[in-house]
């Protein structure tokens, strides 16, 4: 429309090779921006189908920087729509725009508010990767606990109520025990998880992807920084998109093919 100012360019990248998941990640993120910010998704084209372990968020690293090389810019933010955050730093220092990950801005999110906050998610290997990631923040002393469900989060969102049930079981004993104000839901699996479960939880949860959208949405909001230089890269062995937006030293987020 005429007079209308134009509409900012969210791309959101799932490191997961899930497809579904990142279909489902779009209808949270465009109910949730109802038109305020244009999406555009991007699946990672190879690793894992679920991020699970070290490897495999190692794998997705390599797969986020791919990804952006193959998307169709400008934008005017990026999300990594992982709990984990792979390869986020490395888009950051690349990207003249602002630069999310799902772990990073909804857990800075969790600590601007009072008390301390606990992490729930799913699949064994993460506890580790996530302790780390929270020191890395500078947030130890603001986290109360970390509860790790036996499942994948993949896996728990087709749970139904049963995986409901299990989630906020886990919630329950972050509250009650463990002393949290609230509780993080992590990862792309649990989103839509939160609203859910509130009934049932003794204290508020946050769904990480809502969070991280958010802030994404807060850092849009906000003057745009200035362009960075980018010295060109020589490569081997990579695919043609990200080989030749390397070598381009062309600004990440206005590269295009």
């Amino acid at each position: 429309m005429i007079g209308c100012p134009p509409v900012s360019r969210l791309l959101l990248i799932n490191p997961n090779t899930d497809t579904d998941m990142t279909h489902r990640m779009v209808v949270h993120a465009r109910a949730q921006f109802a038109g305020a910010i244009a999406i555009e998704a991007v699946t990672a084209r190879f690793g894992a189908r679920y991020l699970t372990n070290r490897v495999s968020v190692t794998i997705a690293g390599h797969a986020v920087l791919d990804a952006l090389a193959c998307a169709r810019g400008p934008f005017d933010g990026v999300l990594v729509a992982c709990f984990g955050d792979p390869g986020r730093e490395a888009l950051a220092s690349l990207c003249p725009v602002p630069v999310a990950g799902m772990a990073q801005a909804s857990l800075a999110r969790a600590a601007r508010l009072p008390g301390r906050f606990s992490i729930v998610t799913g699949g064994p290997e993460w506890k580790p990767m996530l302790v780390e990631l929270v020191q890395a923040m500078g947030l130890s002393a603001r986290l109360a606990s970390i509860r790790i469900l036996p499942a994948a989060g993949n896996v728990l969102a087709q749970g139904g109520a049963a995986a409901c049930r299990e989630i906020a079981r886990a919630c329950n004993e972050a509250v009650q025990e463990d002393g949290a104000a609230r509780v993080v839901l992590g990862g792309a699996g649990l989103a839509g998880f939160a609203a859910r479960i509130a009934p049932d939880v003794a204290a508020p949860v946050m769904c990480s992807l809502h969070e991280s959208l958010s802030e994404v949405l807060d850092l849009l909001s906000r003057p745009a920084p200035s362009m960075r230089h980018r010295d060109s890269m020589e490569t081997v062995g990579l695919s043609p998109e990200l080989q030749r937006y390397l070598a381009s030293g062309a600004p990440a987020c206005t590269y295009q093919d």
